[in-house]
């Protein structure tokens, strides 16, 4: 919608067209949005800024392939008969298409105090909206519907939507139990290559979670796919990790400094400290009493995202991203997204609960 700035008999006038001008300044900062986004939380970040955000066109779903069963090789010498039998051992992860959208908002009392700096604005709209995005999406990952509902995707107490899996589904603490992720139930016999690890803390002693740790990642890092690269954890675990390796080692164990989160170097992986990371063991985010810790290996997960849907404004019939208000003199639009978080090897995740907030 054309704004009109002074006379148009004038010999000098401005016009601005907002839709356009949050169109341009969108694209060209786009970029810096999904950093941005990425930046509150190590696990998104280490999507976003790599390979692991991907476009996914179109389709009723994602789907994510998945190899759970290997050619068999064997040995022969000269005329003997080579093996011919297909295997059978691939098939497809099905996630969900997930939207989430931010309202980007303006009255025009603001648009007329700001005329010389429309880009100002729009620019402090935008930031309003990717606030609301980074908040939203590190709740959604990490608490899903929240205490007693860590598994249950994120749902909308406006419309009912679901929002994006939550990693206790993905990496659930009750791998053999009932459920399906990616559309593929775990609890079946025969899905049991589709199920993390999982693992019980009972250590009292700060010797002991270090054993564990340990144990964990070996365990975890087994075969194929590379070890273990991030581990969450919540803030007392985290400092219960930081006393116990000190009092293991006598050495301060410094992290990756070019990492941009406050992190410990163990083995392979970046232990991070993540003050979301709710306590698996009892299902809660509030008033959790015990910790946990994540082990992932970060190359086997996914930021599906629709290349229409990648931070874009909505857009009507006419083609305008905002809207007036039959009873306001302002302006809406919503920046929109629309994908899902995605795993395609859950035998490379571990997660361990029931860790104690204090030892000796």
């Amino acid at each position: 919608m054309p704004i009109t700035f002074g006379s148009t008999s004038a010999p000098s006038n401005i016009t601005q067209y907002l839709d356009s001008v949050f169109g341009t300044s969108l694209a060209n900062y786009r970029e810096q949005l999904i950093d941005n986004i990425g930046a509150i939380n190590a696990f998104l970040f280490k999507l976003l800024k790599s390979d692991f955000y991907e476009s996914c066109d179109g389709g009723a779903f994602i789907q994510e392939p998945l190899m759970y069963g290997l050619t068999p090789a064997d040995s022969y010498d000269g005329w003997d008969e080579l093996g011919t039998l297909p295997t059978d051992g691939i098939t497809d992860a099905i996630y969900e298409w997930r939207q989430c959208a931010a309202a980007i908002t303006y009255n025009m009392k603001e648009v007329y105090q700001n005329q010389h700096k429309i880009v100002s604005l729009v620019k402090s709209r935008i930031m309003q909206g990717e606030m609301g995005f980074q908040e939203y999406f590190q709740q959604a990952l990490w608490w899903g519907s929240g205490d007693g509902a860590l598994k249950t995707p994120k749902v909308s107490t406006i419309n009912g939507s679901n929002s994006i899996e939550p990693m206790a589904k993905l990496v659930d603490y009750a791998p053999s139990g009932t459920g399906t992720v990616g559309n593929l139930d775990q609890s079946l016999s025969t899905n049991s290559w589709w199920r993390n690890k999982s693992f019980t803390s009972a250590a009292a002693t700060y010797d002991n979670l270090m054993l564990e740790i340990n144990q964990s990642y070996t365990n975890t890092s087994l075969g194929t796919g590379g070890p273990v690269d991030l581990m969450p954890m919540d803030e007392i675990t985290y400092e219960l990790f930081t006393q116990a390796y000190w009092l293991k080692y006598r050495v301060v164990n410094d992290g990756d400094p070019n990492f941009p989160f406050e992190n410990k170097k163990f083995r392979n992986a970046l232990i991070v400290l993540e003050d979301k990371v709710p306590d698996v063991a009892n299902n809660l985010v509030s008033a959790a009493a015990k910790g946990s810790i994540y082990f992932l290996n970060t190359k086997f997960f996914r930021i599906r995202y629709h290349p229409e849907r990648n931070f874009e404004m909505l857009k009507d019939e006419q083609g305008r991203t905002f809207a007036k208000p039959i009873n306001g003199d302002s302006r809406i639009g919503h920046l929109a997204w629309m994908g899902n978080v995605t795993t395609n090897n859950r035998r490379k995740q571990g997660v361990r609960g029931n860790i104690a907030r204090t030892l000796t």
